[in-house]
């Protein structure tokens, strides 16, 4: 609960401090973007180096001239992917509990700033996230169906952990569409999750104009 509470008091700062720079410029310069996007995330585990897997995902912009909030969600899409947690009652494998998992879900929010106008814009940006090991099994032996559910419930227990981003990217505006191309740093998880080290990923993808903020989204731009 501490790390949702956390995450949420960021999420409000980022949403606070995207409205107060778009207050600063013309209310017909705010627009909303909608988009889908795929990459790569980079990961690395307790007992697995560095891995490289794909990622498909969606997001919501909120732009101003020369500021923006950026909202997205990304799922990564692994094998037969390994980790592990301190376990004494994993005597076989020398108090480690081997996990497995095939997914990682990002949610990112990232405040955006646009240093120079024209079609093609740099971008770069600072945000906050959480990043969700889904559905890990643990592997091994157990002594009872009790003990299997506690380890699972455990194991879940270390599936998340929040993170602090940088973003740096290019984009492209052709009519009512935006071609990008980004790179996110994420920080390192905390000790004893299931997942260690900073994180990397790299998207492209497309975001469709919804409208400006005096047509509303429904609106359809100008």
């Amino acid at each position: 609960m501490g790390m949702t509470r956390a995450l949420a008091l960021g999420v409000a700062t980022l949403a606070a401090l995207a409205g107060s720079a778009a207050a600063q410029q013309r209310e017909d310069a705010f627009k909303w973007y909608i988009g889908a996007q795929g990459g790569v995330l980079g990961f690395q585990t307790p007992n697995q180096t560095r891995a490289w897997v794909p990622t498909v995902g969606g997001s919501l912009l909120v732009n101003a001239r020369r500021s923006g909030l950026l909202i997205s969600v990304d799922e990564a899409l692994g094998s037969d992917e390994a980790t592990a947690y301190a376990d004494n009652t994993a005597s076989s494998s020398g108090g480690l509990r081997v996990i497995e998992f095939d997914r990682i879900r990002k949610y990112s929010a990232t405040l955006t700033g646009y240093p120079l106008k024209g079609r093609t814009q740099p971008y770069f940006g600072v945000g906050f996230g959480l990043m969700q090991v889904i559905n890990p099994q643990p592997t091994g032996t157990f002594t009872s169906a009790v003990q299997a559910a506690l380890v699972k419930d455990e194991a879940d227990q270390r599936s998340t952990d929040g993170f602090i981003s940088f973003v740096a990217g290019v984009q492209g505006r052709v009519g009512r569409l935006i071609a990008f191309g980004q790179y996110q740093l994420t920080s390192a998880a905390g000790a004893g999750h299931l997942l260690r080290g900073p994180g990397n990923a790299v998207t492209g993808g497309l975001r469709f104009l919804l409208g400006g903020a005096k047509e509303g989204i429904r609106g359809g731009g100008y």
